[in-house]
């Protein structure tokens, strides 16, 4: 039995810093629909995000209304989910960490075999993790994310993958902290990880109104407004055409609409859109 939060929306992932998109997303939905559906705002909450499996524990039990996750065969049968990629296949789209005294191991490596001799770190409970093990790729499994980058700076592994909108950012964060660690240059990982909204299977109500609210936005225009002004200048910024790109093989599912990489991945000379 679901218990609502009158006119409030409990979301799982909330801290602003992390999150600021999918959250201005979620609010952008709220007000269009708010003539049809009724007002509701985002009930603000505080203390760290949960890990992934404890939002959607709390998603099943009805304590949140909403967790952004990416899908699995068992999320698609315990929930409701609105198969749209919130980032535009953006997140399967992965640079590396890594120490600069080991940039000229890195820039040796030019396919997964090579990648393989290497040592990977990663946050042991998110949804990719198994990647590592599906593509023979040594992996140290971390339980706290917070503990990746002062690892990797302590060459407990050597690479940390992150996504376009992450790995500077992060960088920067700490930049004094961990002046040592850097971006690789000439390397992307890619493989699919769509996030979707993620829903309690009883609230079909909910995920009516988002899926109205997300065909509005699209409509006219205000979703690629919001996407450009979060993540426009990341692809330029990676320059992935660049790269070489080395692709993991990722599990399938059935069911899911294919990301639409056009908003912000385009071919090597390719034109800039129009803002």
């Amino acid at each position: 039995m679901l218990v609502y939060a009158e006119n409030g929306l409990r979301v799982c992932q909330h801290e602003p810093e992390k999150y600021a998109y999918r959250l201005e997303l979620t609010e952008l939905i709220l007000e269009r629909t708010a003539e049809r559906y009724g007002p509701r705002k985002i009930i603000p909450a505080d203390g760290p995000d949960p890990a992934q499996e404890r939002c959607l524990a709390l998603l099943s039990s009805g304590l949140v209304d909403l967790a952004y996750v990416p899908p699995t065969e068992e999320r698609q049968r315990d929930f409701l989910i609105l198969p749209f990629d919130l980032h535009n296949g953006m997140l399967g789209y992965r640079v590396l960490l890594i120490h600069r005294a080991d940039a000229e191991r890195f820039a040796q490596v030019d396919s997964l075999d090579d990648l393989r001799q290497l040592r990977g770190g990663f946050g042991s409970q998110w949804g990719d993790f198994a990647l590592f093990a599906r593509n023979r790729l040594p992996v140290v499994g971390v339980a706290n994310p917070e503990n990746l980058l002062p690892m990797l700076n302590k060459h407990r592994f050597d690479y940390y993958h992150r996504g376009l909108h992450e790995a500077w950012k992060e960088l920067a964060a700490y930049a004094q902290e961990y002046p040592q660690l850097m971006v690789e240059p000439h390397l992307a990982l890619v493989y699919d990880l769509p996030v979707f909204f993620t829903f309690n299977r009883a609230d079909q109500a909910l995920k009516q109104r988002f899926a109205d609210g997300l065909a509005q936005i699209r409509a006219d225009g205000s979703f690629r407004a919001l996407f450009l002004s979060h993540f426009g200048q990341l692809a330029q910024q990676a320059q992935l055409e660049k790269r070489t790109l080395i692709y993991l093989e990722h599990p399938s599912f059935s069911g899911l609409t294919t990301p639409d990489t056009s908003l912000w991945l385009r071919p090597a000379g390719a034109p800039e859109p129009p803002e």
